[in-house]
């Protein structure tokens, strides 16, 4: 056994050439507004993140709108684009009702994923589509 090789660690293990990462990185961009998310696609990304009008730590910023997701949707998949919502408040007792009612939107709708802060927000998810992808905020 020579120094490179531990106790668990075979002659052919170490000939082994390393694995071979199968995906590319995805180029995600923000986009606040329409023009935004034109520029974005027209620029090569392979998804855009934006925020609505609620629960998105940039609320007084420009957001899209609840009503503008199914034209943004399809706009973003028809070029192969994908969509995803920052949902990344921390969301009360009280505002729950209307978090789901939010999340049912941008669930049907046809959102790729949702940037999600608070654990509740997750579990809530969960139950309203177990598969539906979710991604850490920080």
């Amino acid at each position: 056994m020579n120094s490179r090789q531990t106790s668990s660690t075979t002659a052919t293990d170490a000939a082994r050439p390393a694995p071979v990462l199968s995906r590319l990185p995805e180029l995600l961009a923000p986009a606040g507004d329409w023009e935004c998310a034109r520029a974005a696609v027209e620029n090569g990304a392979d998804a855009i993140y934006f925020g609505l009008e609620k629960f998105n730590a940039r609320m007084r910023a420009k957001n899209f709108t609840e009503a503008d997701l199914p034209a943004l949707m399809e706009f973003l998949h028809r070029r192969g684009v994908k969509g995803y919502v920052t949902f990344n408040t921390l969301v009360f007792a009280n505002e729950m009702a209307d978090a789901e009612q939010y999340l049912r939107a941008i669930i049907s709708t046809g959102v790729d994923a949702a940037i999600v802060q608070d654990i509740g927000v997750c579990r809530l998810i969960r139950r309203l589509s177990p598969d539906f992808p979710i991604h850490a905020s920080t």
